[in-house]
């Protein structure tokens, strides 16, 4: 594969960030229900199911389609923080295994999810509440390690300013920001009700809404990146046409 081929394949995948929350926000926003109380009983679950069942199923598929896009996001973000982190690139390589697992495991929350919402009204309400339990609460508990990634990656690029392919400063600061923001999601499993509860603003809310605009600050950031790459790819190729131009043709003896 030529090295233009290649920036152009990274620029794709930088570019998913944008899929990634594009596909999810309609997934989560325009069709899936938002988080049910945790102090609903049994039988009103099975009943939020049942009443919201095609926004569940189809918010499932938008947002299996988003992990994919996400997934190969986070593979060229971890490319791109190599290329800054010096030494033994430790740093990088756990920021980067730190974000590949949220689209792992959240794929597997999204098949408990569609498993709820797949026959809500002849399953046992108590097996309904357990499985949106376990997909709802599972599905925020990721946060330790996206936490830890947006703050290493945050501690990177501030570290790393400066140099040709680094990213903004304002990222840095804004990934360690976020990062203490995954937090609010602490208490989840000690609360069923208020701010930090898991239909909380402090919780979930506040978390969905500081994710989302970090991947799309950092898919813009790694965008532009790119993109001066390949210009300065296009001007070393235009300066050497010239040279290749004006090279005296070889003479048959």
């Amino acid at each position: 594969m030529s090295l233009r081929s290649d920036l152009a394949w990274q620029r794709f995948f930088a570019a998913c960030s944008f899929l990634f929350v594009a596909s999810t926000f309609v997934g989560l926003e325009l069709f899936w229900p938002q988080p049910p109380s945790f102090d609903l009983t049994a039988d009103q679950t099975a009943g939020y199911y049942v009443a919201h069942q095609t926004g569940f199923l189809v918010g499932v598929v938008f947002c299996s389609v988003g992990m994919a896009f996400l997934l190969a996001w986070t593979v060229q973000f971890g490319v791109m923080l190599r290329r800054l982190d010096a030494g033994s690139r430790v740093v990088s390589t756990v920021t980067v295994v730190s974000l590949a697992a949220s689209p792992v495991l959240l794929s597997f929350d999204l098949a408990i999810f569609g498993v709820a919402a797949f026959r809500p009204d002849t399953t046992s309400p108590e097996i309904t509440r357990a499985l949106s339990d376990v997909a709802w609460l599972s599905s925020q508990h990721i946060w330790p390690m996206l936490a830890a990634a947006m703050a290493l990656s945050g501690l990177l690029i501030v570290k790393t300013q400066g140099r040709p392919d680094s990213l903004p400063r304002w990222l840095g600061y804004f990934g360690l920001v976020c990062a203490v923001a995954e937090f609010g999601q602490l208490p989840i499993f000690f609360v069923k009700s208020g701010p930090f509860a898991g239909d909380g603003a402090g919780a979930w809310y506040l978390a969905t809404f500081t994710w989302g605009p970090w991947i799309l600050g950092t898919g813009w950031a790694m965008v532009r990146v790119l993109a001066r790459q390949s210009a300065a790819l296009d001007a070393t190729a235009a300066a050497a046409a010239p040279a290749e131009v004006d090279a005296p043709a070889e003479v048959d003896a």
